[in-house]
């Protein structure tokens, strides 16, 4: 939940069907919290990096995906990803793209 200029509070809503339809694209994943207010973290696998621009056809059209590289860890295999999904009056709001 995000509040808005007008101190709107502004949310983000996710079907069943979209994150069926993510588990079914990309194969094992996990939401939790983001550094960020309102935001919510994606990651797939073992820190995969995926494919954002599939991920941002199946989630809906008011939320913005930020690919984020969280560190580099040659003992784990290299990059480590997660996907930053926030509703897009937050990034209107901020600034962010």
């Amino acid at each position: 939940m995000v509040r808005s200029k007008n101190n709107k509070i502004k949310t983000m809503r996710i079907s069943i069907e979209s994150l069926e339809q993510i588990a079914n694209e990309f194969t094992s994943f996990e939401v939790g919290t983001s550094y960020r207010l309102g935001s919510l973290s994606l990651r797939f696998g073992y820190w995969r990096k995926v494919d954002i621009e599939k991920l941002k056809r199946i989630l809906p059209k008011d939320i913005t995906v930020e690919e984020n590289l969280v560190d580099e860890d040659d003992e784990c295999g290299g990059e480590l990803w997660n996907y930053i999904i926030s509703p897009s009056s937050y990034t209107k709001l901020r600034g962010v793209a």
